[in-house]
């Protein structure tokens, strides 16, 4: 009876116990679903295992409750890792009551390990088992599946050269290549050379994505046969290396099996994953990264943020010592940030590291995790204090953002081989969220910087800036919009609808172009639409405005923006008047339209609006400025006259511009009658030449009373604001203008002098464009009476020239002619001489006649009745008429003429001429023989004609003189055939070309047109 209340006390009593630890302790939070059905049969045996661990056979007697124990579990459906905390958890209060039934602490704890250790050995022999089988069952599928599989399967290693680690059956018909062959071949070789880079790029998706499905990569067969596949590819992780399974199929297949293979994939992913996943650690791996993702989320301070890493590492995962170090670059030292466990007092809140040396140096400065677990083992191990001595190993992993390396998880074990692979992806998962964290950190204070930054921005622009709510409220609103745009403070604009805070007036000036600024507002509210507006006339100025929907928080606002354009829209007037001055004086080439186009401009209503302008122009002779013109009124009374008509008449600038009353009207004005004699020197010191020697404008305030200024001019000029600019072209001074308001006495700012010098600019070129262009006109002058002058005298010398070679060549024959008659006349009865020197005569007459028919030929040469002809018959009739003479003379004629010709068109009569002229030249330059080649050939849109001798050739120093009349190597002859033959050649549309080689002779090519295809008519010059 005793025995079975102690039992029965105890019994409630460890249970309790028991159940507090797994509340605080286990994995699950001491959470068991199928607990509480279960807890009679828990509650007996315990009560069973306390009765027999206090038993003298206590061995034997406990085996039986703890074999019920185990049953219990298995029917809890705990996991290894869930029963192996259950079964710790409950040690302890069974030991105190066995204790206290005992008396004797000590044995009772031995009793209570002994069982416990067969216990947690069976317990997790038989998970093991379990696991083994289910494991060996897994790969008998998926090997079956593997090679039963209509699909090829590859299995490959993701090294350098893509090791094919395992194929099936299909895999070795879609290749071609024996499974032996296959196995251990690289998988680059089953790719054609061109398509290499469409290979690599899906290798490096699959790398980055993990997967791959991609359709229409073509594989080189063993036979060399391109096949196209539809690839699918997807890593796996095993045993710390990286594999691709890759499932390929023939392309035309693909509709067939797609289904099958999608699901066998799968099946076969799945089986894999879940044979091959780690059930050690992975509830408390996954609680870390829980807390430190949650955490992340919320903390602001990054030494938070290490804390709570360090604490769930610490608490999950029950390491010795968990530190995190941050690194210190400038001082090159690792400072502790946080930590947690056996050195959590050791090391002091502030303790630093040398960079250099340890565990975690080596770690921070190579960025990379280091595993060690020996720690007495490895050299870089550094003991910072004595009680380190218990650590035996550590693993060390960095924190990198953006791959710097700002810290290090640091854990230590009391134990040898404390660590492994499992543990170094934990942590190094750990030290990924911390840098993910510490990046979005660091963001969200950049983004709060640029807010600042933009609201300040916004509220200090020289624009205005409005943001309104959907209920068209205005809600945000920089100073400008408030003072300038609304003309009230801020506290009257905000959170007030806009029609009651913009003015009224704004409105209207919308209104007046024909636009509806309100309703363009709640169009932006409404239906989300922009509205841009530009350059609206409001208040002496035009104003951009830009209404804009602004899209955020699901909740529809616009922002208002004005902007001030009047500067812009004056300069865009101001650039379109110089750009119309320009234009005109760009028309104008004649010096004075164009000077009084430029001073018009200058004081025009439209253009510049001067009140009256002097230009000055720089005489080089004389080295003075003198007066070229003047425009504007003398006197107040003329100019209110003046301006009094003009508002009347209404002109444009393109009026003004185009009018010219010409010089003497201009002369006559009151004004240029006043001033057209002033000249001023050069080298004399006043502002004018000042202003030329500076190059820049000159303003002056009170020019009837500046000593600085000629006499004469002060005196035109009056006491308000004149200004004088020069012409400069290329550096050059050219001249300049001096105006004045001297009338309507309005002040010169900076923008009429910047704009008066952009108008000088553009009138300094136009000047000296007129002046060249004036130059060139004299220079034509000139060149004109040189050239008149010059083709009388060339024609003088020609005629002379002439006139010399016509008296000498007829003189010689004439001369011989008269001496022979002679002989005639005193030898009459002499019939032998006679016939001899009647001959002679002959000979010269026909010799005078040839020369006379020459010239006659070059000086009123006949036109060319062109007609298609054929080159190579002519040729060859030729050919066939001076062979006889040219072997009396010892010269061999080859021709070689190509057949098909196409017929060109020619004057026969004019190009036979010609060729005997060439021939006849030919044989004259081979006195002792030789040999004469003729060549005719078709090339293009060309018929070529080439005579070639082996004479005695031409001299350098004639051949530019060969086509030239009268010129001649030979002791006879005019000098005009040659250049009869170029004019011929030249009026058929060809050319002709001579090269000469003294000693080896001389090449004469033609070049002649083809005739038009059909054409048979006679084509006259």
């Amino acid at each position: 009876m005793q025995m079975s209340l102690w039992r029965q006390e105890q019994t409630s009593k460890v249970i309790a116990e028991w159940w507090e630890a797994l509340r605080t302790t286990s994995p699950t939070d001491g959470h068991y679903p199928r607990a509480a059905s279960l807890k009679s049969a828990l509650e007996e045996i315990v009560g069973a295992l306390l009765d027999s661990l206090t038993r003298p056979d206590w061995q034997e007697a406990a085996r039986q409750p703890v074999m019920n124990l185990r049953f219990l579990a298995d029917q809890m459906n705990l996991s290894l890792s869930d029963a192996l905390a259950a079964f710790l958890a409950l040690r302890s209060p069974i030991a105190k009551a066995v204790a206290e039934r005992l008396g004797d602490e000590s044995e009772a704890w031995r009793r209570v390990l002994t069982v416990w250790d067969e216990g947690i050995l069976a317990l997790t022999t038989a998970c093991q088992i379990v696991s083994q089988q289910a494991l060996e069952l897994a790969h008998r599928k998926y090997l079956s599946l593997f090679q039963r599989a209509s699909d090829a399967f590859l299995l490959i290693r993701m090294d350098e050269k893509g090791t094919i680690v395992e194929a099936n059956a299909a895999a070795a018909e879609l290749t071609g290549y024996p499974l032996e062959e296959l196995v251990n071949a690289a998988a680059i070789t089953l790719v054609p050379k061109e398509a290499h880079a469409i290979y690599r790029q899906a290798l490096e998706r699959l790398r980055r994505d993990g997967q791959l499905r991609t359709r229409g990569l073509p594989l080189q067969r063993r036979d060399g046969e391109i096949v196209q596949l539809d690839l699918s590819c997807a890593v796996l992780h095993l045993d710390g290396e990286d594999f691709a399974l890759c499932v390929a199929r023939d392309i035309t297949e693909q509709q067939r099996w797609q289904e099958q293979l999608e699901r066998l994939i799968a099946e076969r992913t799945e089986e894999l994953r879940t044979a091959l996943e780690r059930e050690r650690h992975r509830a408390a791996q996954l609680s870390v990264l829980s807390t430190v993702v949650a955490k992340a989320l919320t903390v602001t301070d990054p030494t938070e943020l290490y804390r709570a890493a360090v604490d769930a590492l610490y608490r999950h995962l029950a390491f010795y010592n968990v530190a995190i170090f941050v690194t210190d670059e400038e001082r090159r030292q690792l400072t502790l940030a946080a930590c947690r466990g056996a050195y959590e007092r050791v090391w002091t809140p502030h303790y630093r590291q040398p960079i250099e040396i340890g565990l975690m140096g080596w770690v921070a400065r190579k960025g990379e995790p280091l595993l060690v677990n020996e720690v007495t083992k490895d050299p870089r191990y550094f003991r910072a204090v004595p009680e380190e001595s218990k650590t035996q190993a550590e693993l060390a992993v960095p924190i990198k953002v953006q791959g710097e390396v700002i810290g290090v998880i640091d854990l230590q074990s009391d134990e040898a081989g404390a660590f492994d692979e499992d543990d170094l992806r934990t942590v190094q998962a750990v030290a990924d969220q911390i840098a993910h964290a510490l990046q979005a950190l660091q963001n969200f204070q950049r983004v709060r910087i640029l807010r600042e930054l933009n609201e300040q921005i916004v509220l200090n622009l020289p624009n205005g800036v409005a943001l309104l709510n959907e209920r068209g409220e205005i809600i945000i609103a920089n100073e400008f919009f408030c003072r300038t745009v609304c003309q009230l403070p801020s506290e009257q604009v905000l959170n007030r609808p806009f029609r009651e805070v913009l003015p009224p007036d704004l409105f209207l000036a919308f209104k007046g172009q024909g636009l509806d600024w309100g309703k363009a507002i709640e169009s932006a509210l409404q239906q989300g639409e922009p509205s841009f507006f530009a350059e609206i006339p409001y208040r002496d100025g035009w104003w951009d405005v830009r209404v804009t929907p602004v899209h955020g928080d699901g909740r529809r606002r616009v922002m208002l923006y004005l902007r001030d354009a009047s500067t812009r829209v004056r300069r865009i007037y101001q650039l379109e008047t110089l750009l119309a001055i320009g234009q005109a004086m760009e028309s104008k080439i004649d010096l004075h339209p164009l000077l009084h186009a430029i001073l018009t401009a200058a004081t025009a209503g439209p253009g510049l609006g001067f009140n009256r302008a002097i230009l000055f122009l720089v005489d080089k002779e004389t080295k003075v400025l003198r007066t070229a013109m003047a425009v504007g009124a003398l006197t107040a009374e003329e100019a209110y006259a003046t301006w009094a008509q003009l508002a009347s008449e209404r002109k444009t600038l393109w009026d003004f511009l185009r009018e010219y009353p010409g010089d003497e009207a201009i002369r006559q004005t009151p004004l240029m009658q006043r001033v057209q004699d002033l000249v001023i020197r050069l080298d004399e010191e006043n502002l004018l030449t000042l202003c030329l020697r500076r190059h820049e404008p000159l303003r002056i305030s009170n020019p009837r009373n500046d000593p600085r200024l000629p006499e004469r001019l002060r005196q035109i000029l009056s006491d308000s604001d004149a200004i004088c600019v020069p012409l400069i072209a290329q550096n050059e001074p050219l001249g300049l203008i001096v105006a004045d308001n001297a009338f309507s006495r309005q002040p010169i700012t900076e923008e009429a002098e910047r704009l008066l010098r952009l108008f000088a600019s553009s009138a300094s070129i136009a000047l000296r464009n007129a002046q060249l262009i004036a130059e060139l006109r004299q220079s034509l002058q000139r060149e004109q009476a040189m050239r008149q002058q010059l083709v009388h005298s060339e024609r003088l010398a020609v005629i002379g020239e002439l006139a010399t070679k016509i008296a000498h060549d007829l003189r010689s024959p004439l001369v011989t002619i008269g001496g022979y008659a002679r002989q005639l006349q005193r030898h009459p009865t002499d019939a032998e001489r006679v016939r001899r020197n009647a001959q002679v005569i002959v000979d010269e007459v026909e010799r005078l006649e040839r020369q006379l028919r020459d010239l006659l030929d070059f000086t009123t040469p006949r036109p060319p009745q062109l007609k298609p002809s054929s080159l190579g018959d002519l040729v060859h009739r030729l050919a066939d008429l001076q062979r006889p003479s040219m072997e009396a003379a010892r010269v061999t004629l080859t021709l070689e003429v190509a057949d098909n010709l196409p017929l060109v068109l020619m004057d026969e009569l004019q190009m036979e001429r010609v060729i005997l002229n060439l021939w006849r030249n030919a044989v004259e330059a081979m006195p002792k023989g030789g040999v004469l080649s003729v060549r005719v050939w078709h090339e293009g849109d060309w018929v070529k004609l080439q005579v070639a001798d082996t004479g005695e050739g031409i001299p350098p120093e004639a051949m530019e003189h060969i086509f030239k009349p009268f010129f001649t190597t030979k002791r006879t002859g005019s000098g005009l055939g040659l250049a009869i033959c170029e004019k011929i050649v030249t009026d058929h549309g060809g050319t002709i070309r001579l090269s000469s080689t003294v000693g080896q002779g001389t090449v004469v090519e033609i070049t002649l047109p083809v005739a038009p295809s059909g054409s048979s008519q006679v084509f006259p010059q």
